[in-house]
């Protein structure tokens, strides 16, 4: 069967070719799907009344030019193609793993976008928790792990929301006052946006300016060094036991520094970081810093 369907910015019928949609995840209904324009706000509301089965075919008259186009499956995973370009002339696209957003999961509870992502350094999120007036609960997605660098995207209908994030190792994140639509589309998770800080677990060396060093690993870190570049005596601390997620300060001069860290499983962390004046800086120890062994082990005939 076909349906024709119109995006809300254009006059008339003219110029209309048929894209015919295919369910090919295997043993899964399609239940919702969404075209819209790309020079549209929202998505609107879905273009199947039914679940379209596996195997089965949807086709809709559109007119040429880029869409967006975006499918939820019966298990909540979403499948998504950002400005497709409509020929002009009849074409199928197949709904298959292909296009299922892994990297960046959608929700949908709405119309609107909010894309939330996660800057914080080292620590994923697990749990986020939507609350708004205008919602009979709040919206809870824990389904999801958010790393680093990454986002989730949620839709939304207009209002004001608030953002409660939890990571990995619980630590809670709030950001209030969220209007949708919201002006950018992306709202970022950052560590200031902490409500209960843990404070620093202590304060080693005698300088004028100050660096937060936080372990941002999934691990212990049990030895720390800083060395100062210009051959002066540096920090030297063993046996600590610096958990995920706590801090410590250390009071240096303006210059550069090498900083070494080693954790539980004896696997270490280098940077090299510059203290420019008497302020204080945070400096993450996550696993980009991590030093790559390439040896080979001697064999006992060596």
């Amino acid at each position: 069967m076909i349906f024709i369907f119109l995006f809300s910015s254009l006059p008339d019928r003219i110029n209309l070719h048929n894209l015919t949609f295919i369910n090919r995840v295997r043993d899964v209904q399609i239940v919702s799907l969404y075209i819209w324009g790309s020079d549209q706000p929202d998505k609107g509301d879905s273009w199947i009344a039914t679940a379209l089965q596996p195997d089965c075919a949807v086709t809709f008259s559109l007119p040429s030019g880029k869409c967006n186009l975006l499918a939820f499956d019966e298990l909540g995973n979403s499948y998504g193609i950002a400005g497709n370009i409509q020929k002009n002339a009849p074409d199928t696209i197949l709904i298959d793993l292909e296009y299922i957003t892994f990297g960046r999961p959608n929700v949908d509870y709405g119309q609107y976008l909010l894309n939330l992502t996660n800057s914080l350094n080292g620590f994923a999120l697990d749990t986020l928790i939507l609350s708004s007036a205008q919602l009979d609960e709040d919206i809870v997605l824990d389904n999801f792990r958010i790393f680093p660098g990454n986002s989730i995207i949620v839709w939304l209908e207009k209002g004001i929301y608030s953002v409660s994030a939890v990571d990995q190792i619980g630590r809670t994140y709030s950001i209030d006052n969220i209007i949708i639509p919201h002006e950018n589309r992306i709202v970022s998770i950052f560590s200031n946006m902490v409500t209960a800080p843990e404070p620093p677990i202590g304060i080693t060396g005698n300088g004028t300016g100050s660096f937060l060093i936080e372990n941002c690993l999934p691990i212990a870190i049990t030895e720390l060094q800083i060395v100062p570049q210009n051959g002066s005596d540096g920090i030297y601390l063993d046996s600590i036991a610096l958990q995920p997620g706590e801090s410590m300060i250390a009071n240096l001069n303006p210059g550069f520094y090498a900083v070494l860290a080693t954790d539980e499983s004896n696997a270490e962390y280098y940077v090299s970081v510059e203290q420019q004046d008497t302020g204080i800086s945070r400096l993450p120890i996550t696993i980009e810093y991590l030093k790559h062994d390439f040896s080979f082990s001697k064999s006992s005939e060596d």
